[in-house]
Formats: C-alpha cells, sequence, structure tokens
C-alpha cells in the first residue's frame, strides 16, 4: 500500500505581523522564517509522517530552493523519483503573512510547479498504490490527464480542490473524494456565506458528479464532515490552548487522510486521526515542519 501525492513544492517564507493588516498599512515584521512547504509536499510529509508510503511527483528549478525542498522529503522517507527539476526555471515560492491568533494570508509564485507533467506521475503509481492525492497548485489539464488515466483504476483519488480556481470544478467528476475549506466549499457554490457546521451542508450533494464519491468539508474549529449520496456524517474538532499557526493544517488534514485511507480506515475514523492531526499542527510554526509523527497523538 502507498500514497502518490501530485502536487506543489515551495519555498515558504512566512512573516508574523504584529497587528491584523489593513490594505494600504506597513507593519514591521516580528520575526520572519524561511521553510519548505506547498499544498504538496505538506500533504506528502502528513502521510509519510503517519506512517504510509509515499512518493512525491511534480516539478522543481534547479536552484537551491529545489534542492532544498528535494532534501527535506527525503530526510521523511518520501520517495522523490518522480519529481521533475526543471533546467532554467525556479522553485515555486510563497510568502505567508500570520497574525496574531495564528490567521493567514499566503501568496503564491508558482514557478516550476505549472510545468509539473503528470506523466512522472504515472510513473510513480504502481500495483501497491492505494491512494492518488493531488491539489489545484499545479496545472489542471496534468491532473485531468493523471485521474482519468487508466493506471490510476485501481486508486482511491482524492482531489483537494485548494486553491478554488475557475477551472476546479471540471476535475469533480474524476475524484472520488473531494476536500474543501469552509471558504473553497463557498466559492465553488456561490454561497452568500461559508458553512459554519454540519447543518449548512445540505447542499453539498450538488458537488457529487456520480455515485460512490464523498465530499469532505473541514469547518475550521468546529471539525469536518463527509457528504455521500446518502448520509451526512459530522466528527468534532480536537480542541486547543494556543493557536500558534494554521499555515498547512488544511494540508495536514488532507494527507492525513490519505493515509488512513491508504491503511484501510474507514471515512469516519479517518476523518477522527485528520481533525486530530491538523490540531496538533497549528500548535507549531511552519507548515511542512509542523506535520505531527503518528506516535505523538492518539485517539
Amino acid at each position: 500500500m502507498s500514497v502518490t501525492v501530485f502536487g506543489s513544492l515551495n519555498l515558504d517564507i512566512a512573516l508574523r505581523l504584529p497587528a491584523r493588516a489593513a490594505w494600504g498599512q506597513t507593519l514591521l515584521v516580528s520575526e520572519s522564517t524561511q521553510a519548505v512547504g506547498g499544498k504538496g509536499l505538506n500533504q506528502a510529509v502528513a502521510a509519510a509522517r503517519f506512517g504510509s508510503k509515499t512518493r512525491m511527483a511534480g516539478a522543481v528549478g534547479d536552484d537551491p530552493a529545489g534542492r532544498s525542498l528535494l532534501e527535506a522529503l527525503e530526510a521523511d522517507g518520501v520517495d522523490i523519483a518522480c519529481v521533475e527539476v526543471l533546467a532554467g526555471q525556479t522553485s515555486g515560492r510563497a510568502t505567508i503573512l500570520i497574525e496574531p491568533g495564528g490567521d493567514n494570508m499566503i501568496a503564491v509564485e508558482s514557478g516550476a510547479n505549472l510545468d509539473a507533467g503528470s506523466h512522472r506521475a504515472l510513473g510513480a503509481i504502481d500495483a501497491d498504490t492505494r491512494v492518488l492525492l493531488a491539489q489545484l497548485e499545479t496545472d489542471p489539464d496534468q491532473i485531468a490527464a493523471l485521474f482519468a488515466a487508466p493506471a490510476a483504476a485501481y486508486t482511491h483519488r482524492i482531489l483537494n480542490a485548494a486553491p478554488a480556481i475557475p477551472s476546479g470544478s471540471r476535475l469533480f467528476a474524476l475524484a472520488d473524494t473531494l476536500i474543501f475549506n469552509q471558504t473553497e466549499f463557498a466559492d465553488y457554490l456561490a454561497l452568500d456565506r461559508e458553512p459554519q457546521g454540519p447543518g449548512d451542508l445540505a447542499v453539498a450533494q450538488r458537488l457529487l458528479t456520480r455515485p460512490g464519491q464523498s465530499v469532505v468539508v473541514t469547518l475550521g474549529a468546529v471539525g469536518s464532515a463527509v457528504v455521500s449520496a446518502d448520509a451526512t456524517a459530522f466528527v468534532p474538532a480536537v480542541a486547543v490552548e494556543t493557536v500558534v499557526d494554521t499555515s498547512g493544517a488544511g494540508d495536514c488534514f488532507c494527507g492525513v487522510l490519505a493515509a488512513c485511507i491508504d491503511q484501510g480506515m474507514a471515512m469516519e475514523p479517518a476523518l477522527q486521526w485528520a481533525n486530530a492531526a491538523a490540531a496538533l499542527s497549528v500548535t507549531r510554526p511552519g507548515a511542512a515542519p509542523s506535520m505531527p509523527r503518528r506516535e505523538e497523538f492518539a485517539l
């Protein structure tokens, strides 16, 4: 069994702000850090630290940032044979503004991520592959080719529909499980407000395109829910005393959920583990560095 992640790899520059920023305002940051990240890399690290054999497929530039990203994946035991190193290109970069209380805003320069070829991901899929996980920080056409390929027939395909982009919805029918946060859920369904709890998720049925699909919605500090054609199950969040940094919490949830499915869990216990892992991640700074190891927490 194994998890293959096709997605983005970024060098993260995090700036911790002394107060909530307003447009046009200049703030002097209290702290800045540099670490590896990107939705794909974060999710691969989370899956690997939860105990699944994990492969990463994507692209980096032939620059120092790219070497750092690959070294970080290897340090966590992630197979990087299907990460392309693109000559003359720069690796993806993200600037993260962290406000007091841990909320954040992220701006991404995609770089090599948009030229990642799905053929490398196909090379990563073998008879042991159980879960294929992708996000939307790479070219949607490459994700579509990967999810539709015959080689993916024996995998459980998970699409983390983040960030919300206009072309994202055309991929929904290709996935077995779709994952949204509150903002993405509201964007794709053109809702007037974000869902605040499981009672707001009846409209998730509109996202289902075929039998056997499920929609997972993360509801922040409230918890998460899974919606199928005939049922909705809600799993409460794990409370934490102090939120340090929410960067990567959603990626942690997705990576651990993928690992749980890879390891044969049903969806509700998988949500419990994913909730617990994400809760632990927000008590630590950084994205990939905050991903917990399975032995650090228990249900």
